[in-house]
């Protein structure tokens, strides 16, 4: 298993709000990865995905032992929805702060995805891309309504307004998607700052490329601020 993760600031934005994490030897859960990106006025949007994350993997560090990965993923998502909650409404400055969030757990011949937002994961096999997560969206909404096209939706004014985030409420609902994988597939997790800037064909051509899973980690990022890097642009790469 390699792995290469980056979180970059952009061109655009003052301080970078994404967070992210990739398990190293000896932790709790192995070939666990995690992509945040937070939201919230001054510096709570940090806090946010700082906090989810740390609170993540407190739980899987309490509970991997005694659970399944599908609920452990899920349990984790919840302590997380609740450590941001809690503090959100702990201090004036943390009001309303929330964050998306997508973690991942490969477990050959499987990997385990659960996402809650719009940060999202893909997995490109034998060359093809395909995405793994449907955003929770304002645009998305009008996407299963059939009122606009996907096409449309990536550029729709309020493409970043998002219908569900970790710590904006008391409970959190997580999606969950368990898919095959074997050697030789790439595992895309990343936030909207390059879901956003790059199209599933420029994605598509990057992971194709015969270079180092940093290598392409790099590429993305660079392609991104390329296109203007209007937001934070973080992502980890998995190559199985």
């Amino acid at each position: 298993m390699k792995a290469a993760g980056i979180s970059d600031i952009g061109k655009c934005r003052k301080n970078n709000e994404d967070a992210y994490y990739m398990a190293e030897e000896g932790a709790p859960l192995r070939h666990l990865y995690i992509v945040a990106d937070g939201m919230g006025g001054c510096n709570a949007g940090e806090v946010a995905s700082q906090s989810a994350i740390a609170a993540f993997l407190d739980y899987v560090k309490e509970e991997h032992e005694d659970q399944e990965l599908s609920d452990l993923l899920a349990g984790a998502f919840q302590a997380a929805n609740k450590a941001v909650f809690d503090q959100s409404n702990s201090a004036l400055e943390f009001a309303e702060m929330g964050t998306t969030m997508v973690a991942a757990v490969i477990d050959q011949p499987r990997a385990y995805v659960a996402h809650v937002g719009d940060s999202r994961a893909y997995l490109m096999q034998k060359g093809e891309l395909q995405l793994l997560t449907t955003d929770h969206s304002y645009v998305m909404e009008l996407v299963k309504m059939g009122t606009i096209t996907k096409e449309e939706a990536a550029m729709h004014p309020k493409r970043n307004i998002i219908t569900r985030a970790v710590g904006i409420k008391d409970t959190v609902e997580t999606d969950m998607t368990v898919v095959s994988v074997q050697k030789g597939d790439l595992l895309l997790l990343c936030t909207d700052g390059l879901s956003g800037m790059l199209s599933d064909e420029e994605l598509t051509e990057i992971l194709r490329q015969k270079q180092s899973v940093k290598k392409k980690a790099k590429l993305l990022v660079e392609a991104a601020n390329l296109r203007g890097g209007y937001d934070n642009i973080s992502l980890i790469l998995i190559e199985i």
